[in-house]
């Protein structure tokens, strides 16, 4: 018998038997399907991260006072003004750009009839570098406003529309915080998915207006620090960390009561966690490649014993171990092929959809789907290697008896 023949032989043979076919190929489809799917999703859910952290640029990191990632909002106050002052004299820090402190009170804020606590972040002009948000109307702080400590404030897009309704003119209106009245100056608005999330519905209002007046706000919370070259941000991180140990008059066994993080720190550990969880998800996911595989060699023992005559015919009429061992395999491993490629249609059209539905980009690993492909022709080829063997060792005399 010659390929061909053994392949229509081997498809035949499957086509006689298709619902049973399509059960013993569901857990490799499954698997299949499974594994391209979170591959995709997890790659889709870094590149979203990536994107989202290259918004505010690799040139920047942030440090926030005492020693742990939420040790801010517990109430540490281990950072200072002049801790700010210091890192801007300091004539070593050359890859330095700006240095702009931040500070955070939640006020209650009442204008046009409407009231709300709110969170008003005490900041500076270079704020607006650093997020990059787009005005609606009017201006961001200014230089002036921040020397001159002008009662004035910019609001994030969602607390104008909160407060003076959607499509109105909000420059030069007034907002009272903790009974104090402030002037409009500008709207902003950020369709970042993490950033938008505090611009839009926050107050800015210049950085000592919010230490001098409010409850809460009388403490640095957050420096933001940017520099010239993001290749050296590494080196320029561990110069202002020695700047501010030595300011804290730290020993060396002593920990920093300050953390010092970068975006790409962050992304980073987002990758890190991400691909880990893929991996794992992706490896339970490969079992059912395995069950599939069970569940092959198990049709496949009893395709045997169904065609125990055929076979006994097929060897009395000139037909060889090897050309029964061999159609018995391309029968597994087109079963097995079948299942790849269904998976693969799945897997790829099921993370589109998602990828289009939670928003984040759509990403096709093509290794990922070649070697998914290749895994279940492997399982084809050794799940249906004992079963095939058990065909072609058959005597055809005692095949030609069978009952």
């Amino acid at each position: 018998m010659d390929f061909r023949e053994l392949i229509d032989s081997a498809i035949q043979a499957l086509k006689a038997n298709l619902l049973r076919t399509a059960l013993t190929m569901l857990g490799i489809v499954i698997g299949i399907s499974s594994v391209i799917l979170i591959v995709s999703i997890g790659q889709g859910a870094v590149a979203f991260v990536t994107n989202e952290l290259s918004s505010f640029g690799t040139n920047a990191f942030q440090i926030n006072p005492g020693q742990g990632a939420f040790s801010s909002v517990a109430g540490a106050d281990t950072l200072t003004m002049e801790d700010v002052e210091a890192i801007r004299a300091d004539e070593t820090l050359t890859n330095i750009d700006k240095v702009i402190p931040n500070t955070i009170a939640t006020v209650r804020a009442e204008a046009n009839g409407e009231s709300a606590n709110i969170v008003v972040y005490g900041t500076t002009q270079d704020m607006y570098d650093f997020f990059q948000p787009e005005l609606v109307e009017g201006e961001f702080l200014t230089e002036n406003d921040i020397l001159d400590n002008q009662n004035v404030v910019v609001l994030g897009i969602d607390a104008a529309e909160e407060f003076f309704g959607e499509n109105s003119n909000y420059v030069g209106e007034t907002i009272r915080l903790n009974n104090k009245s402030f002037k409009v100056t500008g709207v902003v608005r950020s369709d970042s998915a993490l950033a938008g999330g505090f611009l839009n519905q926050a107050i800015f209002a210049p950085f000592n207006i919010v230490m001098d007046n409010f409850p809460n706000g009388d403490r640095i919370q957050e420096i933001d620090v940017t520099v010239f070259e993001s290749s050296q941000i590494n080196q320029t991180i561990e110069d202002v960390e020695l700047l501010l140990r030595d300011r804290h008059n730290l020993d060396e066994d002593e920990e920093s009561d300050f953390v010092i993080s970068s975006f790409q720190d962050i992304l980073s550990t987002v990758e890190t966690i991400t691909n880990l969880l893929t991996a794992m998800v992706a490896g339970i996911s490969a079992i059912s490649l395995v069950v599939g595989g069970v569940g092959v060699m198990n049709i496949m023992l009893v395709s045997v014993t169904e065609r125990t005559k055929e076979i006994g015919l097929l060897k009395a009429i000139g037909a060889k171990e090897k050309d029964i061992l061999t159609q018995f395999l391309i029968e597994a491993m087109v079963m097995t092929l079948s299942g790849g490629l269904i998976g693969v249609t799945i897997g790829v059209t099921g993370a589109f959809l998602i990828s289009t539905l939670v928003g984040i980009p759509f990403s096709l690993n093509i290794p990922a789907i070649i070697i998914a492909v290749a895994v279940s022709t492997f399982v084809g080829l050794l799940f249906g290697l004992y079963p095939a063997r058990r065909a072609a060792k058959l005597n055809p005399i005692d095949a030609l008896r069978y009952e």
